[in-house]
């Protein structure tokens, strides 16, 4: 196993760059699966019950009647962005398929926004396939790109391996997840005040107090709060309580819910983490960031149900994995200076027996 490893390392050395190079195109195939499922379903829902916004939003307000009646009631629609979809994950007519997707999945989440509902994280993976309609790299894994190179024969590959992509796409959603995160801790602490770091937030998801369908009950409810009125105004329900995959994982739910410290050791860990977003922009500690918010959003879903998938394929594009055909290559480096080196002359080794001493009359004579 072992020599099998060290025989593909060249091979994996020589593909990370080439992985590294089409980034932004395995990210597009990756958010176009989950971003364009979740509006085509909610596209589809409207066709047995058309939405009735309570607000119309921006949004919504630069599209004209007609428009929004077609967008909410015409089943091609639905239709529409499946075939965009399928075009925009093979990357042909990359750019126009994925600019229908882009659109239609954020009209779809404003009219959602207008119902009350906003999905922070629909929203993020909107802003950034937007990004991919316009910067470049997006196209690099697609049937359009293969077209190109086909066109240009040898020296068309040669060309693309070559040359580098304008990495300024790569930087804007960097900048976008760092405002988010920033924001997201800005907001805690803006709204929640330093009281959200005692933990009692957590606990009270993770309690199962939200595990029933969304509450908006206004007076007149169970003082089950922070105040005597009564007032439950959440939209997120613990999806995870009471179906925990094993027994293990329950029992760490039940232990952290009932463990002050832990809450509040979390709690302050989490607004720490998100009030750091600007690390992003930091390149030495940019990928520690990226690997640190996949782990809080992957116990996040575990605990809590959400599990923020679009998030977790964003930071995981962004780490920057050809760094570890480098380091391997300093490894495999250091280890062979230490091979080839030259050995170290072996130390003068005194005879067991010595030679008897002079006689002291010896010293004396000329």
């Amino acid at each position: 196993m072992k020599r099998l490893l060290l025989a593909l390392a060249p091979a994996a050395r020589r593909a990370l760059p080439l992985l590294w190079q089409g980034r932004l195109s395995w990210l597009r195939i990756a958010l176009v699966l989950p971003f364009g499922e979740r509006a085509h379903r909610t596209i589809r829902s409207w066709q047995d019950v058309a939405p009735e916004p309570l607000h119309e939003g921006w949004l919504l307000s630069l599209l004209p009647s007609g428009a929004q009646d077609l967008l909410l009631g015409h089943p091609a629609v639905a239709v529409v962005l499946a075939l965009a979809m399928v075009l925009s994950v093979i990357g042909l007519f990359t750019r126009p398929a994925l600019l229908v997707v882009a659109a239609l999945g954020t009209l779809a989440f404003a009219v959602e926004a207008g119902q009350g509902v906003f999905d922070h994280e629909a929203s993020l993976a909107a802003q950034v396939l937007i990004v991919l309609v316009f910067c470049p790299g997006t196209d690099a894994v697609s049937v359009d790109g293969a077209i190109r190179r086909w066109r240009g024969g040898l020296g068309g590959l040669r060309a693309w391996r070559a040359t580098p992509h304008r990495q300024w796409g790569v930087t804007v959603i960097l900048l976008l997840l760092a405002v988010t995160y920033t924001t997201s801790g800005l907001s805690k602490i803006r709204f929640g005040g330093m009281s959200w770091l005692n933990g009692e937030t957590l606990g009270f998801y993770l309690r199962g107090l939200t595990s029933g369908s969304t509450v908006y009950v206004i007076g007149g409810g169970a003082p089950t709060w922070r105040d005597d009125l009564g007032l439950e105004m959440y939209t997120y329900a613990n999806a995870a309580y009471g179906r925990y995959p094993s027994a293990v994982l329950a029992g760490v739910a039940e232990w952290l819910a009932h463990t002050p410290a832990a809450l509040a050791v979390l709690s302050i860990a989490t607004v720490a983490l998100e009030l750091a977003g600007f690390l992003l922009l930091v390149p030495r500690l940019r990928s520690v960031f990226l690997i640190a918010a996949i782990l809080m959003h992957t116990t996040i879903g575990m605990l809590m149900g959400l599990d923020f998938t679009m998030y977790r394929l964003v930071c995981f594009f962004l780490i920057e994995w050809e760094l570890l055909g480098v380091l391997a290559a300093r490894r495999r480096a250091r280890r062979t200076s230490t091979d080839e080196a030259p050995p170290s002359p072996a130390p003068a080794v005194l005879p067991d027996v010595l030679p008897p001493p002079l006689p002291a009359d010896a010293e004396r004579r000329p």
